[in-house]
């Protein structure tokens, strides 16, 4: 696991301060050469988590202390020339945690002081930890929290200050019941009940009413509570809240979700020790919250491993179609669905299955009388806490998709499509949430049978096989000198053959074909043919789904007029005209019929779903090789004058990575992959990168389904995402222009007004530039643009006594690629020589003595235009540069600018 090192560090940064608490808890530290972020709960009894401080790496590490252990003594490592902490080392009074992060730079220290620790951290940090000090509190030599005349211990609040303050007070037994409300501010009020000596007792209403409700009831005498989690940040509310009680049963938590970049988290819990009243502050909102502890029953007993638990079993049926599906969202997951189903006229409304939220229900509606069936459903299913969730929900009908509903975690189950079927009712399990969702599958309605009219010419007796039967087995077609004397067909239905009569008349000479027809696999799809003034039907034809017959009789020769019978359906029955010939023939349709059974299909493994995001280019590529296919991938990009070196997708096995590295200039245009399901998941098993300049791979063995992501013009792939687990299940693409041209920043002095000639150019033709001994006066450039010469501006002032030159540049075999000057505390640019693929021209004004020197030069790169600053000298001078090419065009995107340099240059 890697993560991102700073080549050039960062210079936002942001002063965080954690403040003084009763002692650290834990610290969460992760780094790699640098350290990247930390994290401490502080407290002992009442837990307090900040947020973190800085970014997240791709190593990290964590430590909880004892309840008598404190940190005495911070010590590592920071580079002298930057504000980045290289390296931390943690010393408590029992044992040193550490080194994390990698000891290079100078060393920092913080000292160990007599009776005192370490109880809370400051510092500076941006995308990594650039500084860290420390707070000191004294070691406590007694025992934390307050006794109360019950004997309770009370703990304080946790969370900000403000509000006024309320307290139920200890004289209680237990928590019966918890009322919470919230809205888009957070926690508005909360509520609770208690129990004391088998009398109910309510508690005040602590905050205001309005917005979202929820309750939780603690009705088993066994069932206590044990602790309640918060989380706030600066808007002085406690955005949301969480209890749990000692059968190891987390309740959802109400409000907001902690996001542990920005909010802080406390905890009130007392080992051994269950809640019996509560106390904080409120306002218009929840401030702050504490409660009273007193100890456990001696006969309490906590499960070691908690219990799986099963909901209810529930079965809708199957009905003639699904109308409507109301579908309950939760925090977690789908809490609850119910349908309604058409039973020939009549409407069936199903039963909730599940509890529903105050997130109330999305539902969609499938029309009622219309020819839209459910004909597929996926589901997403993870097990939280002791019970398995269906956290997602998607539908799949004959005309769209509906969903999906809920958030994407866990495994995917799929109940896939069936031919000429529908899913008409389903089943499943469930308690406060959906468990389990399964259907049953139904025939989708047969439309009536569509007839198509005889198509051939007048005259004849008519015929007519009929529409009762499953398909047709057998074709047979006699042929003479006027055209089709007779046709037959065999008929199948419900499984026995049927054989009808003859239509036309056997001639004493002609020729009989015969066309098997392998039912139920193979069935006619269409029948083609043509005919004359003569009324007869000259030639014909007739197309299966899987093949398709001679021409009997006579081809058709562009005299006479064809026909076709045809629809998306298959041919089940004929009819027409006749006498001793064929005249003319019609054809009875139907939809495709389904006999296939419902497979059984194994739930699929879901990879965790990653995401690199996009970045400015991808410098380097790992292949991790695995047995079946791609074990992991891992990245290297770009991000401005930073590396970002991302984290590896699957796991690594011993047959190592295969990995190529990308040119300054060179981008991934397109993609191509391999994938296949072995066992449960999906597998990658190939995989191929195509840059603007050469193929690498493919990696791995093609084998499975090809998918790609094509070149698209002026693109590059800049960033990659996908899921994995073991292996690597699946990859994606994020695209990003290719930078057409850089901008380097001007160099020299201070001082003059800025100009610039701009980029859209594709070369520099001439250059014009004046100077005398006081330095360089004037220049001025000529460009080519779409073989049109463009002149610049004269950029500074002539010198009518200095002497002025030009160099002239034979486009496009000549290029600029270089400019080197030097400027000294006149802040005037003293001497300049440029340079291009072919030769390097002399100094112009004075050579360098005892200035300051700089280049404007990028590899691989040729300068198409300038910008600067000047007076009446010039002051200073920058460039655009852009990729050598044959074919460079007009950029496609805003220059991008590079920070500003001062002197030094950029490449």
């Amino acid at each position: 696991m890697v993560g991102v090192i700073y080549e050039q560090i960062s210079k936002a940064t942001m002063s965080w301060d954690d403040g003084t608490h009763a002692k650290v808890k834990k610290v969460h530290i992760t780094y790699d050469d640098v350290i990247y972020s930390v994290q401490v709960t502080y407290g002992t009894a009442l837990q307090v988590q900040t947020p973190r401080r800085g970014s997240v790496g791709p190593m990290s590490a964590e430590f909880t202390l004892e309840s008598d252990e404190y940190i005495t003594a911070l010590s590592g490592y920071a580079l002298s020339t930057q504000d980045v902490v290289t390296s931390l080392t943690f010393t408590t009074n029992k044992k040193t945690y550490g080194p994390y992060g990698n000891k290079f730079g100078y060393q920092i220290s913080v000292l160990e002081k007599t009776g005192k620790q370490i109880a809370g951290f400051r510092g500076k940090k941006g995308k990594i930890l650039n500084s860290v000090d420390v707070h000191y509190a004294p070691i406590p030599t007694g025992t934390s929290g307050l006794e109360t005349s019950s004997g309770a211990q009370k703990l304080h609040v946790g969370g900000l200050a403000g509000g006024t303050a309320w307290d139920d007070g200890s004289d209680h037994d237990g928590v019966t019941n918890i009322y919470v409300g919230w809205n888009l501010d957070g926690i508005q009020y909360v509520m609770f009940g208690y129990v004391k000596d088998g009398q109910p007792k309510q508690g005040g209403h602590h905050g205001s009413t309005n917005g979202y409700k929820g309750e939780i009831v603690i009705n088993d005498p066994g069932e206590h509570l044990v602790s309640v989690e918060g989380w706030y940040d600066s808007t002085n509310f406690i955005l949301g809240i969480q209890f749990k009680t000692n059968g190891h049963k987390i309740y959802d938590s109400m409000g907001f979700k902690f996001n542990g970049d920005t909010d802080t988290k406390f905890t009130l819990q007392v080992q051994d020790k269950k809640i019996i009243g509560i106390h904080g502050f409120a306002s218009d909102h929840l401030n702050s919250i504490g409660a009273y502890f007193v100890p456990l029953p001696s006969t309490t007993t906590l499960p070691i491993v908690p219990p799986e638990k099963v909901g209810a079993v529930w079965d809708d049926g199957a009905y003639g179609k699904v109308k409507k599906v109301f579908i309950g969202l939760g925090q977690d997951g789908i809490t609850s669905v119910k349908f309604e189903y058409k039973n020939g006229s009549k409407v069936v409304k199903g039963v909730e299955h599940g509890t529903p939220t105050l997130l109330g229900f999305e539902k969609f509606t499938l029309q009622l009388g219309s020819d839209e069936y459910i004909t597929a459903y996926s589901a997403y299913v993870e097990k939280l806490a002791t019970q398995n969730v269906v956290t997602s929900l998607t539908f799949t009908t004959n005309k769209k998709n509906y969903g999906p509903y809920g958030n994407k975690s866990g495994f995917e189950i799929f109940v896939p499509e069936e031919t000429g079927k529908q899913i008409a009712g389903f089943h499943g399990i469930s308690g406060n949430v959906l468990n389990t969702l399964g259907g049953y599958y139904a025939p989708i309605p047969m439309p009536p049978t569509k007839k198509l009219d005889a198509e051939g010419g007048t005259g004849g007796t008519a015929w007519d096989d009929g529409s009762d039967h499953d398909g047709v087995t057998k074709i047979y077609v006699r042929t003479g000198a006027a055209g089709v004397q007779y046709v037959k067909f065999d008929y199948v239905k419900d499984g026995q053959p049927k054989q009808e009569t003859r239509h036309g008349v056997d001639g004493s000479r002609g020729l009989t074909r015969e066309i098997v027809i392998n039912y139920p696999d193979e069935h006619l799809v269409s029948v083609e043919g043509w005919y004359d003034s003569s009324n007869i039907i000259l030639g014909i034809q007739f197309k299966t789904n899987k093949k398709t017959s001679d021409y009997l009789g006579f081809e058709s020769d562009g005299t006479g007029t064809e026909f076709t019978l045809q629809v998306q359906n298959k041919i089940i029955g004929f009819h027409g005209f006749s006498s001793n010939h064929l005249h003319s023939i019609g054809a009875y349709f139907v939809p495709l019929p389904s006999t296939t059974s419902l497979p059984i299909v194994p739930s699929k493994k879901l990879g965790a779903v990653w995401d690199d995001h996009t970045h400015d280019k991808v410098k380097k590529v790992f292949v991790g090789l695995g047995q079946d296919g791609i074990a992991s991938v891992k990245f290297v990009y770009i991000d401005g004058s930073y590396r970002v070196y991302g984290v590896e997708r699957g796991k690594p096995t011993l047959l190592g990575f295969e990995e190529f590295t990308l040119g300054s200039y060179e981008y991934i245009t397109a993609l191509s992959a391999y994938t296949k399901t072995l066992s449960t998941q999906d597998v990658v098993t190939s995989l191929t990168f195509t840059t603007n300049k050469k193929t690498y791979g493919p990696y791995g063995n093609k084998s499975g389904l090809l998918f790609s992501f094509p070149e698209e013009t002026g693109k590059q792939i800049a960033g990659f995402h996908g899921t994995s687990d073991s292996v690597l299940n699946s990859i994606e693409v994020h695209y990003a222009p290719i930078p057409a041209v850089q901008k380097l920043d001007a160099q020299g002095s201070t001082g003059g007004t800025e100009w610039d000639d701009g980029s859209d150019h594709d070369g520099v033709t001439n250059i014009c530039l004046g100077f005398n001994w006081l330095g360089i006066r004037q220049v001025m450039f000529s460009y080519v643009k779409d073989e049109e010469t463009k002149q610049g501006s004269q950029h500074g002032l002539k010198d009518r006594r200095g002497q002025t030159i030009d160099i002239v540049i034979n486009h496009p075999d000549e290029y600029l690629v270089s400019v080197e000057g030097w400027y000294d505390s006149s802040n005037t640019i003293m001497g300049i020589k440029f340079e291009t693929n072919q030769k390097i021209h002399d100094y112009m004004g004075l050579m360098n003595a005892s200035g300051t020197k700089f280049s404007l030069q990028v590899q691989d790169k040729k300068i198409v235009g300038f910008h600067g600053f000047s007076t009446a000298f010039l002051h200073s001078v920058g460039a655009y540069f852009a990729p050598l090419s044959s074919t460079t065009t007009t950029p496609i995107v805003t220059p991008k600018e590079l920070e500003a340099k001062g002197g030094e240059s950029e490449s």
